[in-house]
């Protein structure tokens, strides 16, 4: 299979700068196109619980799209021809496993491992797990 179409989550960690360069690699080698995401994860017990606004989330939003910007820059400076930032607010989980890959017909996502640690995992879940067990496309894991 030939991948077209690749979905790379950012959230500024390491692993998902190792994601977004072997984004980059593979989206250069295969002349695909690249679509960049960081999602602002819309938490609705955080609103309840801490009295969160709109505004808490549109500043964070705004920050994403900025974190975006020079990443598309680095990819076209390492011959990737057609890079798209995708920056959303929402559910992190469903935004990356199902509505974005729809949206944009993905057909591979890569995603940095989340580092979480077993207990975390089993009580609060990790986002990549979701995405590894909910998506319909291929799914690559950066550790």
């Amino acid at each position: 299979m030939t991948y077209q179409r690749i979905l790379v989550g950012i959230d500024g960690s390491d692993n998902s700068t190792r994601a977004y360069d072997t984004g980059v690699a593979l989206a250069k080698a295969l002349n695909a196109t690249l679509y960049l995401t960081r999602v602002v994860n819309r938490d609705r017990g955080m609103d309840v619980t801490f009295n969160v606004n709109d505004d808490f989330y549109q500043d964070l939003y705004v920050k994403a799209v900025q974190e975006l910007e020079p990443l598309i820059e680095q990819a076209h400076d390492q011959g990737v021809q057609d890079v798209q930032a995708v920056p959303r607010l929402g559910d992190i989980r469903t935004l990356l496993a199902s509505e974005l890959p729809n949206e944009f017909n993905i057909d591979l996502i890569i995603l940095g491992n989340t580092g979480i640690n077993r207990v975390k995992a089993m009580l609060i879940g990790s986002h990549t797990g979701y995405v590894v067990r909910h998506s319909k496309c291929d799914v690559l894991i950066v550790k």
